[in-house]
């Protein structure tokens, strides 16, 4: 009784004060609601950026006795070492035997005069070395990642030297090579975007002398023979047509006895001239189609850029990125007709194309290519705002640290920094895009680009062409465009450098022959 009475009394007084707290709590997050969505933080307008000091690795070089131009960055933090040897074999040399540079670089993993292939993979297997190779359209690679302690590296570097310098070019060999080269090239014939980048290709620079395939004909592999690879050999894999890049835990003085020892091991000869530049045709601004049976139409486009060492390159280079994020916001986000646009300009010492391409419904290909040409003409003609750049250097000045982080990045940017003599510092672009005004970007382009510059290449279906689905427009956001180093290329990351996107900042990357086993 006394419970029932006590439960009796209290229960409104309990009621009554729960009843209070829930309001509080409402008015409370009302007033919070209200807080938020008029006033921001007015300590957040207050933040501004703070001063930022660019510190960089220092980078080490010199030239071995054979005239072989080595840069080096020593990092003590990880027990590794990258190298990277690239020579001046590309297929812009093979002259008119088309595919004997592939062919070559393919035969230099079928085993030397001391191991066949299998123990050569097996060799490097045994010590966790990682050994990949590539070739462009000017040169070849090999890079070698392997642990630093003299036990492992100077086994593993030794078998690398032997890879290079004693080839058994067997007719064995040579069989296998030109199958993998052949189903290299059939796959190709039946893929949409290797198709249109060769249409691409061949329109900008019609009848080109340097315009070799990468990886030669079908007819072209048959004709190829041990002697012809073993002259290809003898002319570009000299020491003095290299060069070679290392970073990692070594001392300067080991990085030059392992240079100078794997160059000693090289063929003698000449460095090769400076390939020639290709030629852009005057005839542009057609439009092309392949027919194919698929959903979806792959639209790309091609207009003769600027090799790396012109003065204008790295202008255009930044206007890649924001044309791109322009591109991206009009058709991905305006319009809706494709889930994203890719750009490209890749490094090269002769000219080379700027390339866009995208996938979207086949009724909008058309509208779609007259977009992104009024969208370019505008851009020749504007140029880009103060806050697009301002964006780009902003990002840039912040991406520093995380792209001289780690070896692959290191040795990718000191690539390119060695391959085009650029100055030898990780800094030299990002202050040079410092200085540079949205004047500066608007003159380069209108001095090399035009509107009807543009190749347009089409895969997919016949259909019938409509405009452009309007769509909500976009609220503005106050997000930068340059919010991560992952921007829609594919490829090795790099400071200022090839395959996206900034010069780029990510490195299309190199076609690679994995090693056998």
């Amino acid at each position: 009784m006394i419970k029932a009475n006590l439960i009796t009394r209290c229960l409104p007084a309990c009621l009554s004060a729960w009843l209070s707290v829930a309001l509080l709590v409402t008015e409370y997050a009302h007033a919070a609601e209200k807080t938020v969505s008029s006033t921001p933080l007015a300590s957040l307008l207050e933040l501004k950026e703070p001063a930022l000091t660019l510190h960089a690795p220092l980078i080490q070089d010199w030239k071995l006795r054979q005239g072989t131009r080595v840069l080096f960055v020593e990092k003590h933090d990880l027990p590794m070492v990258d190298l990277h040897i690239s020579f001046a074999a590309g297929s812009h040399y093979e002259g008119n035997t088309p595919g004997l540079a592939a062919m070559t670089l393919s035969m230099l993993n079928e085993g030397s005069t001391l191991k066949d292939a299998q123990a050569l993979a097996r060799a490097f297997d045994q010590l966790g070395v990682n050994v990949e190779n590539g070739i462009s359209t000017e040169q070849s690679h090999f890079t070698l990642r392997t642990l630093s302690s003299p036990e492992i590296r100077l086994p593993a570097m030794a078998l690398l030297a032997e890879m290079l310098s004693q080839p058994s070019f067997t007719e064995s060999g040579l069989r296998h090579a030109r199958h993998e080269l052949e189903t290299r090239l059939k796959l190709d014939q039946i893929d949409p975007q290797s198709r249109a980048h060769a249409l691409v290709h061949k329109a900008l620079y019609v009848d080109d002398p340097l315009l070799n395939p990468m990886y030669g004909t079908l007819d072209g592999l048959k004709r190829i023979d041990t002697t012809q690879v073993r002259a290809f050999y003898r002319r570009a894999y000299t020491a003095t047509n290299a060069q070679i890049v290392i970073v990692g835990d070594l001392s300067r003085e080991q990085a030059q006895v392992l240079s100078q020892t794997l160059a000693d091991a090289l063929p003698s000869g000449p460095a090769l001239p400076v390939s020639g530049a290709l030629v852009a045709s005057t005839n542009t601004g057609t439009t092309l189609h392949l027919q194919e049976s698929t959903t979806q139409t792959l639209l790309m486009m091609g207009h003769n850029s600027l090799p790396d060492h012109h003065p204008d390159a790295l202008a255009v280079r930044i206007s890649n990125v924001i044309f791109n994020q322009i591109l991206n916001k009009q058709l991905r986000e305006l319009h809706s007709v494709t889930y994203g646009v890719l750009s490209d300009i890749n490094h090269a010492k002769g000219q080379t194309p700027w390339v866009i391409h995208l996938s979207l419904p086949p009724h909008y290909s058309q509208a779609t290519i007259a977009q992104i040409k009024a969208l370019f003409a505008q851009y020749i003609k504007e140029g880009p705002s103060k806050e697009q750049l301002d964006d780009i250097k902003k990002y840039i000045r912040k991406a520093l640290p995380q792209l001289t982080a780690t070896n692959a990045s290191l040795r990718n940017e000191l690539v390119i920094i060695n391959r085009f003599d650029q100055s030898l510092n990780f800094t030299h672009k990002t202050q040079a895009i410092q200085n540079m005004t949205p004047a500066h970007i608007r003159g380069a382009m209108s001095r090399h680009f035009k509107t009807e510059g543009w190749v347009s290449v089409t895969v997919g279906p016949q259909a019938e062409q409509l405009p452009l689905p309007e769509r909500t427009r976009p609220q503005d956001s106050t997000q930068s465009i340059c919010t991560s180093t992952n921007w829609a290329s594919f490829g090795a990351q790099t400071t200022l450098g090839r395959g996206p996107m900034l010069w780029q900042l990510k490195h299309t990357p190199l076609p690679r022959y994995p090693m056998r086993t």
